[in-house]
């Protein structure tokens, strides 16, 4: 799938991006040395694999923002569009890339800024019952790898699932 435009904008500024000095300087968007003045220059640069470090560093948090957000990301598609490397030394995906992310087994995003996830109703297609959230021991015990399906706590589920007697109170 095609990142979003706004993915795409993020990446290219993240990939364009001179790294090398961050840590001694401000740098303007798209700051490269090789443009600076000698008045400008820094003595100290990071070496290469620092930088690689720094850069990485970027992805993720735009990364966690964007996913958060986008129900369609794919965080190595965005990684590769940033320009770091997401192959592993045996040439397949890197996990590393994947685990730099706040989200849990189940592909939900945390909340930016926060360690916590949105409170939200879940379920599968598949399943008859939906949840208060994937703590819940019933939905544990029943979840075979679907796609999560989430509804906002304030909106309406569909009825074609039931209210978990186990995590959710009956309704008066």
């Amino acid at each position: 799938m095609a990142l979003s435009k706004i993915a795409q904008e993020f990446a290219a500024e993240i990939r364009n991006h001179d790294w090398s000095d961050a840590p001694w300087r401000l740098d303007r968007a798209g700051h490269s040395r090789a443009s600076d003045s000698n008045s400008k220059l820094t003595e100290r640069a990071l070496t290469d694999d620092e930088a690689r470090r720094v850069k990485t560093n970027a992805m993720w948090v735009t990364a966690q923002v964007l996913g958060y957000n986008d129900p369609n990301f794919d965080v190595y598609e965005f990684a590769e569009a940033c320009g770091v490397n997401t192959r592993n030394s045996r040439g397949g995906k890197n996990g590393g890339i994947d685990a730099g992310l706040r989200k849990d087994a189940y592909g939900r995003f945390m909340r930016p800024g926060t360690w916590k996830f949105d409170d939200e109703f879940v379920t599968t297609a598949t399943s008859d019952f939906y949840h208060a959230g994937t703590d819940c021991d019933w939905f544990r015990r029943g979840y075979r790898g679907g796609e999560l399906l989430r509804f906002p706590t304030d909106g309406e589920v569909p009825t074609q699932w039931e209210r978990c007697g186990h995590c959710l109170p009956s309704e008066s």
